[in-house]
């Protein structure tokens, strides 16, 4: 499918929008099982609507083999590098992240209820709509204000986090399953349809005991609690002991008694609710999918997100049952680029039990935020002073010649560097992926911050993604989404005063690292003075290049007053070379008819360019016609073709093959469309096959042909297919020998308007008179409007109306009309 750009405004999404994106060279659709859903696409700046790209833009496109197509909004445009731009864009769902839920709470609701709720109780209006398959009741609140997404997943209490189950996005319709997808006994097997695949066996979060630990305050003193056998076993018989050590202090409440029975059963819990010893392979599989061959076009061989697929690799002894957590959809080809089966690293649930695992541990790290501090001054000193390469470039406006822009690369050309500092207006932000970026450490103008570690006396953290981050005891939290941050800390007077005197250490040596870029700017702008000296030399040498050119022109005069001493001499010349040329022109002529008489051969196919209609010469499937328009007039040799529609077929087996001898078939086709498959080939000799072409790519009226040199047997079958696109095919020829010859009718056919002779017979039709006559082996008749008048069969003639003008004899009588009308007919019996 050709994806398709709307406005952000948009609510009418069955027509063709501002436009298709026929020119997009890539459009692939990425969907995670409760996790991301995005479109890329790849997009030349030559491209007819490059200039409608947009961002908040709608972008509809196909994401799977079974379901409709969804809009997704573009949220990001790269800068364009070697004439191509790659736009990302978001499933429309996620507009649900800026659509803010009002507080409200239940003590028991069903969860078809909590999802109505959801979304009628917001602060703006919407279109979307959801539904649930879940029935059992539980107490669901909004405690704080949030986005309706958060809300659904992602933090904790939410639908997700409460009921589980997975969630399915289609447009504006939000579906919480308890069980998405469906087994539909698809296999996937090496040496059938499996054209790649990688096998995961992740074994990171696989232990084979746990050794749990509690601490709390006795008075003035903290007093850790453990178990008397020190660890609980997680599996039996391991091969090697990996132990997690897990401190259990958040799971008890303020109040509740911590001893080692109860820290014992906490441990017991924790093991029952997570898989702590199982392996969790992952297999990322690409396969071809032979529902879409037309000789499997009766298996239902689709594969969904959510689906469980059968895998199969003799050569590698593997065989997995699965469901499918993550695709890549090829919405061009419409085939999928890979799915991954297995269980997901990463999705809304687990992302609540990260946050959780990372609040557990912010009390622990605060007592190291000096050493961290210092650690990090010293790094980004290093950095900064002990760096001597590199090249620096600046942008300019190619109409004003003002810069706009400051580049520090680590090669000299921007489309070589890896390596990347970016200053503009819009900020400034390191890349490591290139020009293009993401420029993953950024200071936008906005006053945001983007980096995958920042350090500073306040806060240590890795990236946090959305949803509220909160303390098992709500004491402390950040909403990420309000901004709001509410923190609940407790430290010694003594502890504090030691820290503020810390910090006050790293601020001066924060104030010499600024110092340190000050004079690193000091010498950027040295570099300016510099290229501006280089801009005003190569001015004083276009001045220079205006004297030569004055110079040139000088002696271009004088050259043509020497070419017109020639032109004498040179017409006398070309007079004596015309009347060789016309000597020359005649023997061409003559060499072109002789060749037009012996080019031509006997053609096997019958009705080879349509001309006689969809004729019973042909089997064929789907949408077939034959078509004389002026394009077609123009650049067939028949002025004629067959026009294959969707998913068509078109077939004609010629049994009349002289086998050991070469043959060679040619054929005039056109393709105006690209992304969808057309082919044709001819098979020979039982199964061997040999294809004209086979391709997605569009092409114009174009010659192909090709040479069977050994063939065996005498039938020769030739076959074309047209996938959900036109094709146009003619001049089709298979004749003996191997050489591709001009296009000829077979023997004894003859079609034009009113006249049609082939090896079956005779057909004289008039078209003003509406009367046809046929001349069969079987068949002797006349037709009037397409309505048998007459015919003969055998020794009897059978006939809807006669006249006759005289006399009329049947059998021993005979009639004879008299002289006058008015006196009757005079009937007689024969002797």
């Amino acid at each position: 499918m050709i994806p398709i750009l709307y406005k952000a405004d948009a609510t009418e999404y069955e027509n063709y929008g501002i436009g298709a994106l026929s020119e997009c060279t890539l459009c692939e659709v990425t969907e995670e099982r409760n996790g991301a859903f995005e479109c890329t696409l790849k997009y030349p700046v030559t491209g007819r609507l490059f200039s409608e790209l947009k961002n908040e833009r709608l972008i509809k496109a196909k994401h799977n083999d079974t379901s409709k197509e969804q809009l997704f909004r573009i949220y990001r445009i790269t800068t364009p590098i070697n004439g191509i731009v790659t736009i990302y864009a978001q499933h429309i769902s996620y507009d649900l992240s800026n659509i803010a839920e009002l507080m409200w709470s239940s003590a028991l609701i069903s969860p078809s209820l909590a999802m109505s709720r959801l979304f009628t109780k917001t602060a703006t209006t919407h279109n979307f709509k959801c539904s649930t398959d879940f029935s059992s009741a539980k107490p669901f609140s909004v405690s704080k204000p949030m986005s309706v997404r958060a809300c659904l997943g992602g933090v904790e209490g939410s639908m997700l986090d409460l009921w589980g189950g997975e969630y399915e996005w289609d447009n504006f319709n939000v579906i919480l399953h308890s069980k998405r997808g469906k087994d539909n006994g698809v296999v996937i097997e090496y040496g059938k349809n499996l054209t790649d695949m990688e096998q995961d066996n992740d074994f990171t979060d696989v232990y084979t005991d746990i050794l749990p630990y509690a601490v709390f305050s006795d008075e003035s003193t903290e007093k850790v609690v453990t178990l008397s056998e020190i660890t609980l076993p997680i599996i039996d018989n391991p091969t090697r002991q990996k132990t997690l050590i897990k401190d259990f202090t958040e799971f008890f409440d303020d109040k509740a008694s911590i001893n080692e029975n109860s820290l014992r059963n906490k441990a017991k819990n924790f093991i029952k609710a997570n898989p702590l010893g199982v392996e969790t392979p992952t297999l990322t599989v690409a396969f071809e999918p032979l529902w879409k061959q037309p000789e499997y076009s009766a298996i239902l061989e689709r594969v969904s997100l959510c689906d469980t697929v059968t895998i199969r690799h003799s050569a590698l002894g593997i065989t997995a049952k699965s469901k499918v957590i993550k695709t890549v959809y090829d919405s061009l080809a419409e085939k999928y680029v890979s799915i991954t089966l297995g269980s997901a690293k990463s999705n809304f649930v687990n992302t609540v039990g990260d946050i959780k695992t990372e609040l557990s541990e912010v009390k622990n790290r605060t007592e190291h935020f000096p050493l961290l501090i210092n650690t990090a001054v010293k790094n980004a000193t290093s950095l900064i002073t002990g760096q001597n390469g590199g090249y620096v470039v600046i942008n300019t406006n190619s109409v004003s010649g003002q810069p706009y822009e400051l580049l520090i690369l680590d090669a000299p050309t921007i489309e070589s560097a890896v390596n990347v500092w970016r200053w503009n207006v819009g900020g400034l932000g390191f890349s490591k992926n290139g020009y293009n970026g993401p420029y993953e450490t950024a200071i936008t103008s906005d006053g945001q911050i983007v980096a995958d570690f920042i350090t500073s006396g306040s806060l240590t953290a890795n990236i946090i993604k959305a949803g509220v981050i909160s303390s098992f005891d709500n004491s402390s939290w950040w909403d990420l989404e309000s901004g709001e941050v509410h923190l609940k800390a407790y430290a010694s007077t003594e502890t504090v005063k030691e820290i503020n005197e810390k910090i006050d250490v790293t601020d001066k040596r924060v104030d010499e690292t600024n110092d340190k870029i000050d004079a690193v700017n000091n010498q950027l702008h040295g570099v300016r003075g510099t290229i501006s000296t280089v801009i005003e030399k190569t001015a004083e040498l276009q001045i220079n290049a205006d004297k030569l050119s004055s110079t040139v022109s000088s002696l271009t005069t004088t050259v043509e007053t020497i070419d017109s001493t020639l032109e004498t001499e040179q017409g006398r010349i070309t007079s004596a070379e015309n009347k060789i040329s016309s000597l020359e022109q005649t023997a061409d002529n003559l060499s072109v008819k002789i060749e037009e008489q012996y080019v031509g051969g006997m053609n096997y196919i019958q009705n080879s360019a349509g001309l006689n209609g969809m004729s019973d010469d042909w089997i064929y499937s789907g949408k077939v016609s034959t078509g004389t328009s002026t394009d077609i007039s123009s650049n067939t040799s028949s002025n004629s073709c067959f026009i294959m529609g969707s998913s068509s077929t078109l077939s004609q087996t010629v049994n009349e093959i002289v086998p050991d001898r070469s043959y060679t078939v040619s054929i005039r086709a056109r393709k105006p469309y690209s992304a969808y498959t057309a082919y044709f080939y001819i098979q020979y000799n039982g199964i061997k096959k040999e294809y004209l072409f086979n391709t997605t790519d569009s092409f114009d009226w174009t010659d192909f042909s090709v040479v069977l040199p050994d063939v065996s047997d005498s039938s020769i079958t030739i076959c074309a297919y047209s996938r959900d696109a036109p094709l146009y095919i003619s001049d089709i020829m298979l004749t003996d020998g191997s050489i591709a010859r001009k296009w000829t009718p077979s023997p004894n056919e003859i079609y034009t308007n009113e006249v049609k002779i082939d090896r079956k017979g005779i057909e004289v039709s008039n078209s003003k008179s509406k009367q046809k006559t046929v001349i069969t082996n079987t068949e002797f008749s006349g037709y009037y409007n397409n309505e048998k008048i007459f015919t003969l069969n055998k020794d009897e003639t059978q006939t809807k109306k006669t006249t006759v003008d005289g006399e009329l004899t049947i059998g021993k009588t005979k009639f004879i009309p008299m002289a006058d009308i008015s006196q009757g007919l005079n009937i007689v019996i024969l002797d």
